[in-house]
């Protein structure tokens, strides 16, 4: 079993993941007295953010729909997909924008069982199993992402392992889920490795790990 791993300098940054601190100077006019936020007060302030995650959801889904309906609507990404459900599962169930969360993600899964049902798992596999002998192109994809995050400030190990360097593994100190999704998002890691023939994706932080099934398309 084959295994590439290299390591970069270290340095920091991710498309769509980008961390900017913002420093505000505090005033030397003493401010006002705060009066503590009541619970209404906290939901208030996150409807907006709410309201968004929702509107996303829906516009991937619409993107979904557009695609299925009239041949050569561009698919959304499949980052932005898993990101979207992501969010919509964040909501909770007491707020207004969860009965329109809870019927996007039943409309998530129902496309998720059809995209099973018509191209089947077996059929994904036969596939990637066509392009095992790719052997070159996944390393070499593994190779130039590397160097990609790395002009972005990012220093990660990225490497191939496998009987035919059919794992793409990817590691940062950093890895969260959120980190995961905008890294795949940015890079196009999914779509990407379903055309090399990859067959798992992994992300980890060295502790943790999320695993990308490439013929199932979803996380194990």
């Amino acid at each position: 079993m084959a295994h590439h791993m290299t390591t970069l300098p270290f340095r920091f940054h991710i498309s769509g993941l980008l961390l900017a601190a913002l420093l505000i100077g505090a005033s030397i006019i003493p401010a006002p007295a705060q009066t503590t936020a009541t619970p209404a007060d906290t939901a208030d302030q996150q409807a907006p953010k709410r309201k968004k995650m929702v509107e996303r959801a829906a516009a991937v889904m619409k993107a979904l729909g557009d695609a299925s309906a009239k041949r050569g609507q561009k698919l959304p990404a499949l980052a932005d997909y898993y990101a979207a459900k992501a969010d919509l599962k964040s909501i909770d169930p007491s707020a207004p924008e969860a009965p329109r969360a809870k019927k996007l993600l039943a409309a998530m899964q129902k496309n998720e069982r059809e995209y099973v049902r018509k191209l089947g798992t077996n059929n994904i596999d036969a596939r990637l199993d066509s392009l095992a002998d790719n052997v070159e192109g996944r390393k070499k994809f593994a190779t130039d992402t590397r160097k990609q995050m790395s002009r972005r400030g990012l220093s990660m190990d990225i490497g191939t392992s496998d009987e035919h360097e059919t794992v793409l593994s990817i590691k940062y100190f950093k890895m969260d889920r959120p980190t995961v999704l905008s890294l795949a998002r940015s890079g196009k890691i999914f779509d990407r490795a379903r055309d090399l023939g990859f067959r798992s994706v992994i992300f980890t932080d060295g502790r943790l790990t999320w695993t990308y099934d490439v013929a199932a398309n979803s996380f194990k």
